[in-house]
């Protein structure tokens, strides 16, 4: 109880330099917490896109089909491949479009038999659908992996920039929780220079100290989660209502996202306030 109440005084005691290092965790924790939801969100649609990735190889009249399907379900990279004949793929299209069921029986079919894949490492879908190519009765191939790649490049580009930004923004706060804890301890210079005259110990002596940097974090951390969640959540039931289809993350999603910078808050508030408390009790 002696180091919570002590910690508290020390905070109000410069409120000044508190409020400055409180309102830098709480930009830090803030943008750590809202990046970190939308990069994990993104991570799903890409996921959802590569578990919906199918290559389409279109065959030319007198293909073998029975020979490139035992080809083709022997590559390491095809999980299933099945055979969709070309009035299954009209019977397809006409559900899809109905007016075209009367324009159907005045013409001759003129789809292809077409042989559908799944694939098990979906980055391999380039490789695969050139392989494709090379068959023979293989007029064409055809894939949606495009897009799916685009936002895997954006993916791993926008995670190496918040892994960039989130360190520069963390050793700010840390930076910013030992300068407070310096000041809290050069106010308190002899009074401490007492305690230890007296028989305390720099444990005891430290305990303020790391209360008040836990205090700092860990409020701006709880402020941060709260005000990241909202953001979050006003944002993708927006962007559901529009694209119901995008997948979102749960409430229990956000709540284990906000535990980790919780945890992240404090080690940062706990440990500034130590390596700062220790430097400069040596000097009392």
């Amino acid at each position: 109880m002696y180091a919570v109440r002590e910690g508290f005084r020390q905070i109000l005691r410069h409120p000044t330099a508190s409020l400055a290092t409180f309102f830098t965790a709480l930009v830090s924790f803030t943008l750590l917490y809202f990046l970190g939801l939308l990069l994990w969100n993104l991570e799903r649609v890409v996921q959802g896109l590569e578990r919906e990735l199918e290559v389409a190889a279109f065959l030319g009249r007198g293909a073998d089909v029975e020979a490139l399907l035992t080809e083709i379900q022997a590559w390491p990279e095809v999980g299933e491949v099945r055979l969709q004949t070309k009035e299954e793929a009209l019977a397809q299209l006409v559900l899809d479009y109905p007016y075209l069921a009367e324009a159907k029986d005045l013409v001759e079919n003129p789809l292809p038999d077409t042989l559908r894949l799944r694939l098990r490492t979906p980055e391999a879908v380039r490789q695969v659908a050139e392989r494709l190519r090379g068959l023979p009765g293989v007029e064409g191939v055809e894939y949606g992996g495009e897009l799916t790649e685009r936002l895997v490049g954006v993916l791993s580009g926008s995670r190496a920039a918040m892994v960039l930004l989130v360190a520069l923004l963390l050793l700010n706060t840390l930076f910013s929780v030992m300068g407070s804890i310096r000041l809290s301890v050069e106010s308190r210079k002899e009074a401490l220079g007492i305690m230890l005259l007296v028989g305390a110990t720099r444990r005891f002596i430290q305990g303020p100290f790391l209360a008040e940097g836990a205090f700092l974090t860990l409020g701006a951390g709880l402020l941060a989660v709260l005000f990241g969640g909202v953001l979050y959540r006003g944002l993708s039931g927006a962007l559901q209502g529009l694209l119901p289809f995008i997948p979102v993350l749960s409430l229990e999603d956000l709540i284990q996202t906000g535990m980790a910078v919780l945890l992240l808050a404090l080690f940062l508030g706990l440990g500034g306030a130590y390596l700062a408390s220790r430097a400069h009790l040596r000097e009392v």
